[in-house]
């Protein structure tokens, strides 16, 4: 899954207990972060990681893949929210992963 599908998930009505589930994260976790993998590109695809298990790092490895933190779950469910609430109604999926990467890598 990239950015733009994750949010697609979430617009199109996909709920945070429902994902955790599927993903087998555990939602009472103290933060659930998103990861991408690295080298930092727009599609690359994501990993979903609870705080416990990162310990807060920025970069992650597992299973020998190296990850990049870019934020939290709380913050990503923010930002749709407040775009839902915006007048950026017609922003596409792609929009939005192109202003949060842009965020979370500068």
């Amino acid at each position: 899954m990239n950015l733009s599908e994750l949010i697609n998930y979430f617009r199109s009505g996909g709920s945070y207990k429902d994902f955790c589930q599927d993903q087998l994260l555990d939602q009472e976790s103290g933060a659930v972060e998103i990861y991408m993998e690295q080298p930092l590109e727009l599609n690359n695809t994501l990993a979903f990681f609870e705080i416990e298990t990162t310990e807060g790092s920025l970069e992650f490895v597992k299973d020998g893949i190296r990850y990049y933190s870019l934020f939290g779950f709380p913050y990503f469910i923010n930002v749709l929210e407040e775009i839902k609430k915006s007048d950026h109604l017609d922003f596409t999926d792609k929009d939005i992963a192109e202003l949060l990467y842009n965020y979370a890598i500068n």
